[in-house]
C-alpha cells in the first residue's frame, strides 16, 4: 500500500479507485480500496471490501488463476448481494448483474477457461 493514500480524503481516493478500475488497472484499484476498507468498519467499509473483491478476482482472473479469481468472486457477489440496489452513488444492482455475467465461465467451471482481459470487465456507473 502506498503512504501517499493514506493523507488522501475518502472522496478523492474513491475517484482514484474508479480511474484505475476503468484503465484496468486492478491491482491499484486494490491498493486504494484497502484504505478505505480499513477506515470504514461500517456499511460504506463493506462497500469498499466488495469492489476490493471484484478488482482482485479480476487481477487474479487475467493473470490466469482461477481458482483465487473464484474464490474471490464469490465473495464479492455475497457483498454486493447484501448491499442496497444503490449505495454510495453507485449502481449496485446494475453491476452486479454485469459482473455476474463477466464471472459466468469462471464460476461455472467452463471448460476452456482463457484469462479475462480486462476491456472485459463491467464498468462501474453512478446514478
Amino acid at each position: 500500500m502506498s503512504d501517499d493514500f493514506l493523507s488522501l480524503p475518502d472522496n478523492v481516493l474513491w475517484q482514484r479507485a474508479l480511474k484505475y478500475y476503468h484503465e484496468h488497472n486492478f491491482f491499484m484499484v486494490h491498493e486504494v480500496l484497502e484504505v478505505l476498507w480499513k477506515r470504514d468498519t461500517d456499511r460504506k467499509g463493506a462497500f469498499y471490501q466488495a469492489f476490493l473483491q471484484v478488482a482482485v478476482s479480476f487481477y487474479h482472473y487475467g493473470n490466469a488463476n482461477f481458482i483465487g479469481a473464484r474464490q474471490l468472486a464469490r465473495l464479492a457477489i455475497a457483498r454486493l448481494n447484501d448491499m442496497p440496489h444503490d449505495f454510495h452513488g453507485v449502481d449496485i444492482k446494475g453491476f452486479l448483474t454485469a459482473y455476474e455475467a463477466t464471472m459466468l465461465p469462471l464460476l461455472s467451471n467452463a471448460p476452456g477457461l482463457k484469462p479475462l482481459n480486462g476491456s472485459e470487465a463491467p464498468q462501474i456507473t453512478h446514478l
